[in-house]
Protein backbone atom coordinates (compact mmCIF):
# COMPACT_ATOMS: atom_id res chain seq x y z
CA UNK A 1 0.00 0.00 0.00
CA UNK A 2 1.27 3.45 -0.92
CA UNK A 3 0.42 6.64 0.98
CA UNK A 4 -1.34 9.59 -0.57
CA UNK A 5 0.51 12.84 0.09
CA UNK A 6 -1.31 16.08 0.78
CA UNK A 7 0.45 19.36 1.47
CA UNK A 8 -0.44 21.93 4.09
CA UNK A 9 -1.23 25.41 2.83
CA UNK A 10 0.88 26.68 5.77
CA UNK A 11 3.90 26.44 3.42
CA UNK A 12 2.53 29.23 1.22
CA UNK A 13 1.47 32.87 1.48
CA UNK A 14 0.11 33.08 -2.07
CA UNK A 15 -3.58 33.00 -3.06
CA UNK A 16 -5.41 29.68 -3.07
CA UNK A 17 -5.05 29.36 -6.84
CA UNK A 18 -1.24 29.36 -6.55
CA UNK A 19 -1.29 26.69 -3.83
CA UNK A 20 -3.53 24.50 -5.97
CA UNK A 21 -1.25 25.00 -8.99
CA UNK A 22 1.79 23.90 -6.94
CA UNK A 23 -0.06 20.84 -5.64
CA UNK A 24 -1.07 19.79 -9.14
CA UNK A 25 2.40 20.40 -10.59
CA UNK A 26 4.04 18.23 -7.92
CA UNK A 27 1.40 15.47 -7.99
CA UNK A 28 -0.05 15.95 -4.52
CA UNK A 29 -3.38 14.25 -3.88
CA UNK A 30 -4.79 17.25 -2.07
CA UNK A 31 -4.34 20.14 0.34
CA UNK A 32 -5.04 20.68 4.03
CA UNK A 33 -6.05 24.31 4.31
CA UNK A 34 -4.64 26.01 7.41
CA UNK A 35 -7.38 28.39 8.50
CA UNK A 36 -5.25 30.43 10.88
CA UNK A 37 -3.88 31.95 7.67
CA UNK A 38 -6.99 31.75 5.48
CA UNK A 39 -10.20 32.59 7.27
CA UNK A 40 -13.46 31.46 5.69
CA UNK A 41 -15.64 34.38 4.55
CA UNK A 42 -19.06 34.76 6.12
CA UNK A 43 -20.45 36.23 2.88
CA UNK A 44 -21.90 33.24 0.96
CA UNK A 45 -20.71 34.26 -2.50
CA UNK A 46 -17.19 35.03 -1.29
CA UNK A 47 -17.05 31.67 0.49
CA UNK A 48 -18.35 29.87 -2.59
CA UNK A 49 -15.60 31.41 -4.72
CA UNK A 50 -12.94 30.43 -2.18
CA UNK A 51 -14.18 26.84 -2.05
CA UNK A 52 -14.26 26.70 -5.85
CA UNK A 53 -10.61 27.82 -5.90
CA UNK A 54 -9.65 25.23 -3.29
CA UNK A 55 -11.35 22.40 -5.16
CA UNK A 56 -9.94 23.25 -8.59
CA UNK A 57 -8.14 20.35 -10.19
CA UNK A 58 -10.20 17.76 -8.30
CA UNK A 59 -7.78 17.78 -5.39
CA UNK A 60 -8.80 16.40 -2.02
CA UNK A 61 -9.37 19.07 0.62
CA UNK A 62 -9.03 18.94 4.38
CA UNK A 63 -8.94 21.72 6.93
CA UNK A 64 -7.05 22.76 10.05
CA UNK A 65 -9.17 24.93 12.33
CA UNK A 66 -7.94 28.28 13.60
CA UNK A 67 -5.94 27.77 16.78
CA UNK A 68 -4.23 31.05 17.67
CA UNK A 69 -7.40 32.63 19.07
CA UNK A 70 -9.49 29.53 19.83
CA UNK A 71 -9.46 27.50 23.08
CA UNK A 72 -12.66 25.53 23.64
CA UNK A 73 -11.66 24.37 27.14
CA UNK A 74 -10.56 27.70 28.62
CA UNK A 75 -11.50 28.35 32.25
CA UNK A 76 -12.77 31.77 31.21
CA UNK A 77 -16.31 30.95 30.07
CA UNK A 78 -16.39 33.87 27.62
CA UNK A 79 -13.36 32.51 25.78
CA UNK A 80 -14.56 28.90 25.91
CA UNK A 81 -18.07 29.68 24.65
CA UNK A 82 -16.84 32.02 21.93
CA UNK A 83 -14.38 29.36 20.76
CA UNK A 84 -17.11 26.72 20.69
CA UNK A 85 -19.43 28.94 18.66
CA UNK A 86 -16.60 29.89 16.31
CA UNK A 87 -15.67 26.28 15.53
CA UNK A 88 -19.34 25.34 15.15
CA UNK A 89 -19.77 28.18 12.65
CA UNK A 90 -16.80 26.88 10.65
CA UNK A 91 -18.27 23.37 10.65
CA UNK A 92 -21.49 24.79 9.23
CA UNK A 93 -19.46 26.41 6.44
CA UNK A 94 -17.48 23.22 5.76
CA UNK A 95 -20.72 21.27 5.32
CA UNK A 96 -20.77 22.93 1.89
CA UNK A 97 -17.72 20.87 0.86
CA UNK A 98 -18.37 17.74 2.94
CA UNK A 99 -17.29 15.04 3.40
CA UNK A 100 -14.06 16.45 4.79
CA UNK A 101 -11.99 16.55 7.98
CA UNK A 102 -11.30 19.37 10.43
CA UNK A 103 -8.32 19.20 12.79
CA UNK A 104 -8.69 21.02 16.12
CA UNK A 105 -6.33 21.80 19.00
CA UNK A 106 -6.67 21.76 22.76
CA UNK A 107 -3.85 23.63 24.51
CA UNK A 108 -2.56 25.69 21.58
CA UNK A 109 0.61 27.75 21.75
CA UNK A 110 1.72 25.87 24.88
CA UNK A 111 -0.91 27.56 27.04
CA UNK A 112 -0.57 26.38 30.67
CA UNK A 113 -3.00 23.55 31.32
CA UNK A 114 -3.96 25.31 34.55
CA UNK A 115 -5.79 27.84 32.37
CA UNK A 116 -8.01 25.09 30.97
CA UNK A 117 -10.87 23.10 32.45
CA UNK A 118 -10.84 19.36 31.81
CA UNK A 119 -14.63 19.06 32.08
CA UNK A 120 -15.32 22.04 29.84
CA UNK A 121 -12.77 20.79 27.32
CA UNK A 122 -14.42 17.37 27.03
CA UNK A 123 -17.93 18.78 26.85
CA UNK A 124 -17.07 21.32 24.17
CA UNK A 125 -14.99 18.83 22.20
CA UNK A 126 -17.95 16.43 22.32
CA UNK A 127 -20.25 19.15 20.99
CA UNK A 128 -17.85 20.11 18.21
CA UNK A 129 -17.41 16.48 17.15
CA UNK A 130 -21.19 15.93 17.19
CA UNK A 131 -21.76 19.05 15.07
CA UNK A 132 -19.22 17.68 12.61
CA UNK A 133 -20.90 14.28 12.35
CA UNK A 134 -24.24 15.95 11.63
CA UNK A 135 -22.67 17.82 8.71
CA UNK A 136 -20.28 15.29 7.21
CA UNK A 137 -17.17 16.80 8.83
CA UNK A 138 -14.86 14.43 10.72
CA UNK A 139 -13.44 16.36 13.68
CA UNK A 140 -9.90 15.25 14.59
CA UNK A 141 -8.20 16.16 17.88
CA UNK A 142 -4.49 16.73 17.25
CA UNK A 143 -1.69 15.76 19.62
CA UNK A 144 0.58 18.65 20.61
CA UNK A 145 4.14 18.56 21.89
CA UNK A 146 3.13 19.63 25.43
CA UNK A 147 -0.02 19.50 27.51
CA UNK A 148 -2.77 16.90 27.80
CA UNK A 149 -2.69 15.76 24.19
CA UNK A 150 1.08 15.12 24.23
CA UNK A 151 0.44 11.90 26.14
CA UNK A 152 -1.09 9.26 23.84
CA UNK A 153 -3.10 7.62 26.63
CA UNK A 154 -4.71 10.88 27.69
CA UNK A 155 -5.20 11.86 24.04
CA UNK A 156 -7.07 8.61 23.46
CA UNK A 157 -9.17 9.14 26.58
CA UNK A 158 -10.15 12.61 25.36
CA UNK A 159 -11.06 11.39 21.88
CA UNK A 160 -13.08 8.48 23.27
CA UNK A 161 -14.95 10.70 25.73
CA UNK A 162 -15.82 13.17 22.95
CA UNK A 163 -16.29 10.52 20.23
CA UNK A 164 -13.86 12.38 17.98
CA UNK A 165 -11.19 11.14 15.61
CA UNK A 166 -7.47 11.96 16.01
CA UNK A 167 -4.89 13.73 13.89
CA UNK A 168 -1.52 12.15 14.62
CA UNK A 169 1.13 14.86 14.29
CA UNK A 170 4.43 12.97 14.10
CA UNK A 171 6.53 16.10 14.64
CA UNK A 172 4.65 16.92 17.84
CA UNK A 173 4.89 13.30 18.97
CA UNK A 174 8.65 13.32 18.29
CA UNK A 175 9.00 16.38 20.55
CA UNK A 176 6.75 15.03 23.32
CA UNK A 177 8.00 13.73 26.65
CA UNK A 178 6.61 10.29 25.72
CA UNK A 179 9.08 9.95 22.82
CA UNK A 180 11.93 12.05 24.23
CA UNK A 181 11.95 9.78 27.29
CA UNK A 182 12.41 6.69 25.15
CA UNK A 183 9.06 5.69 23.67
CA UNK A 184 9.33 5.17 19.89
CA UNK A 185 6.98 6.97 17.54
CA UNK A 186 5.33 3.72 16.55
CA UNK A 187 4.46 3.11 20.22
CA UNK A 188 2.74 6.52 20.36
CA UNK A 189 0.75 5.52 17.29
CA UNK A 190 -0.06 2.08 18.71
CA UNK A 191 -2.00 3.62 21.61
CA UNK A 192 -4.27 5.77 19.41
CA UNK A 193 -4.26 3.85 16.12
CA UNK A 194 -7.95 2.95 16.13
CA UNK A 195 -8.98 6.62 16.05
CA UNK A 196 -6.38 8.12 13.71
CA UNK A 197 -8.08 9.68 10.67
CA UNK A 198 -5.40 12.19 9.64
CA UNK A 199 -1.59 12.37 9.84
CA UNK A 200 0.83 15.32 9.86
CA UNK A 201 4.34 14.50 8.64
CA UNK A 202 7.63 16.33 9.31
CA UNK A 203 10.67 15.62 11.49
CA UNK A 204 10.02 17.51 14.74
CA UNK A 205 8.65 20.77 16.11
CA UNK A 206 11.25 22.89 17.88
CA UNK A 207 10.59 24.61 21.24
CA UNK A 208 10.04 27.79 19.20
CA UNK A 209 7.31 26.12 17.15
CA UNK A 210 9.28 25.61 13.91
CA UNK A 211 8.51 22.50 11.86
CA UNK A 212 11.78 20.87 10.81
CA UNK A 213 11.68 18.99 7.48
CA UNK A 214 11.97 15.24 7.46
CA UNK A 215 15.64 14.23 7.56
CA UNK A 216 15.29 10.57 6.66
CA UNK A 217 13.46 7.42 7.62
CA UNK A 218 15.59 6.14 10.52
CA UNK A 219 13.35 7.67 13.21
CA UNK A 220 10.01 7.77 11.38
CA UNK A 221 10.18 4.72 9.12
CA UNK A 222 8.70 2.23 11.63
CA UNK A 223 5.86 4.65 12.38
CA UNK A 224 5.17 5.11 8.67
CA UNK A 225 5.07 1.35 8.22
CA UNK A 226 2.68 1.03 11.15
CA UNK A 227 0.40 3.67 9.64
CA UNK A 228 0.22 1.81 6.35
CA UNK A 229 -0.39 -1.50 8.10
CA UNK A 230 -3.37 0.14 9.81
CA UNK A 231 -4.64 1.50 6.46
CA UNK A 232 -3.88 5.11 7.41
CA UNK A 233 -2.48 6.31 4.09
CA UNK A 234 -3.51 9.99 3.94
CA UNK A 235 -0.42 11.93 5.06
CA UNK A 236 -0.29 15.72 5.20
CA UNK A 237 3.21 17.19 4.80
CA UNK A 238 2.99 20.11 7.24
CA UNK A 239 5.91 22.46 6.61
CA UNK A 240 6.35 26.22 6.70
CA UNK A 241 7.87 26.90 3.27
CA UNK A 242 8.16 25.23 -0.16
CA UNK A 243 11.85 24.31 0.27
CA UNK A 244 11.20 22.34 3.47
CA UNK A 245 8.14 20.79 1.86
CA UNK A 246 10.23 19.61 -1.09
CA UNK A 247 12.91 18.17 1.21
CA UNK A 248 10.31 16.21 3.16
CA UNK A 249 8.78 14.88 -0.06
CA UNK A 250 12.21 13.70 -1.24
CA UNK A 251 12.75 11.86 2.05
CA UNK A 252 9.48 10.02 1.45
CA UNK A 253 10.35 8.90 -2.08
CA UNK A 254 10.83 5.23 -1.01
CA UNK A 255 7.13 5.11 -0.18
CA UNK A 256 6.17 6.27 -3.68
CA UNK A 257 7.91 3.39 -5.49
Amino acid sequence: MRPEFLLSSSAFREPAEAVVAYARKHAYAGIEWYLDQRRLPIAPEARKKLFESMRRGRLGIRFHAPAADVEIGHRNPTIAEASLRYLTMYIEFLAEVAPTTLTVHVGSRSIPMEMLSWDVTLEHLRRVAAAGRERGVTVCLENLKRGWTSDPHRLLAMAEAANSAITLDLGHAHASAFVQNGGPLEAFHAVIKQRVANVHVYEIETPEGVHIPLEGLARHGPAFDALLAQGQRIWVLELSNPADLAQTRRALEPYER
